[in-house]
């Protein structure tokens, strides 16, 4: 079994090239915390001629992990980390806090357990205690939570959607009352809302328009100067321009 800690700081070197490509600076893993997925390789060399970048190196393509080093079969294995960066996600437990889902604070992961396929066994905490990653429950952002022992929890069930709200091209019907005519049902056009009138009809009458009154496509409503009846009322209201009306009337 392999730890993380102690392949840090370990040099990468190429069997075919036959040099240092550089060093272990980091790790990371898969989203569900299963298998150490690749690490981050420190460039050390400078040359003026080449982008002096951190590499990225899959677990897949490591020949094998000495004593001393890490032993890959070619440099070509090694990926430029900003190539990868854009597609691969970020995902180390190191440093992150403990609890299990009864809310027991365990501990602070500082090391991570492995074996010779990379598959993760365990994390190791900061209280020389440990926990095997088939009890991981939740892995997120600094927090790590775990199973109880006898109780095992389904987090799914916890993932509560907001409900959708539904538009809908059903005809509206509308109430309108004036003061001289019926009830009358008015119904809206499908692909229109309906109109709203903002503006009592009592209000309305014998009010004098101050400005011309024209539909959308530029058909006379109402004169400037006349004063408003029952009809220019209702001509209004056919085209959408109550609220007009009663803004340029006085």
């Amino acid at each position: 079994m392999n730890k993380l800690s102690s392949i840090l700081g370990k040099p990468v070197i190429s069997l075919y090239n036959g040099q240092v490509e550089g060093i272990i600076l980091n790790a990371i893993f898969d989203k569900k915390l299963k298998k150490l997925k690749y690490l981050v390789v420190l460039n050390e060399e400078i040359n003026e001629d080449i982008t002096n970048e951190n590499k990225i190196l899959a677990t897949k393509n490591i020949y094998c992990i000495g004593e001393d080093a890490i032993v890959i079969k070619n440099n070509y294995f090694l990926e430029n980390f900003s190539n990868l960066e854009p597609i691969i996600e970020y995902i180390n437990p190191i440093n992150s806090v403990t609890y299990k889902t009864n809310g027991e604070f365990l501990g602070k992961i500082v090391d991570v357990s492995f074996d010779d396929k990379f598959n993760v066994i365990e994390c190791n905490l900061n209280n020389e205690s440990s926990f095997l990653v088939e009890k991981l429950a939740v892995l997120g952002n600094g927090v790590v939570i775990i199973q109880e022992d006898d109780k095992i929890l389904d987090i799914s069930r916890f993932n509560v959607k907001k409900p959708k709200i539904t538009n809908t091209n059903e005809p509206v019907k509308i109430l309108r009352l004036d003061e001289n005519e019926n009830l009358q049902l008015n119904e809206a056009p499908p692909t229109t809302l309906p109109i709203k009138v903002t503006t009592s009809v009592d209000f309305l009458l014998g009010r004098v328009i101050t400005e011309n009154l024209y539909s959308q496509s530029k058909e006379l409503i109402a004169k400037k100067g006349a004063t408003i009846t029952l009809k220019i009322i209702e001509n209004a209201r056919k085209f959408g321009k109550i609220k007009d009306l009663s803004i340029f009337s006085a």
